[in-house]
């Protein structure tokens, strides 16, 4: 798989809230991290901002890459599946659905 940095998945604004979030595959992992900010997360953290990210090692990037059959192009793929407010959503129910293992940490 060829590596990629930066590829944007959301770059969201509004009044409430600002969602922004990227993927890197690097060395065969795929590392997702977002910063959403403004008063919609401090309504639910306490704080204006939240920074998260999503870790797959080689195995279930892989696994990941083949479910959305991205093995040709994973960055349109990513794209493709990933995208927009709602793409941390859909990249978890797949998750969930596909059985495919992955770090999550975050802090606000």
């Amino acid at each position: 798989m060829k590596d990629f940095k930066n590829l944007i998945l959301c770059d969201y604004r509004s009044e409430r809230v600002d969602i922004h979030v990227r993927a890197s595959l690097s060395r065969g992992s795929l590392t997702i991290s977002g910063h959403d900010l403004g008063p919609l997360v401090e309504d639910c953290w306490g704080e204006d901002e939240y920074e998260y990210w999503y870790e797959f090692d080689r195995e279930n990037t892989e696994k990941l890459i083949n479910a959305i059959q991205g093995e040709e192009d994973p960055e349109t793929a990513m794209r493709r599946e990933f995208s927009g407010e709602d793409g941390c959503s859909k990249l978890r129910s797949l998750c969930d659905r596909k059985r495919i293992k992955y770090h999550f940490s975050s802090y606000v």
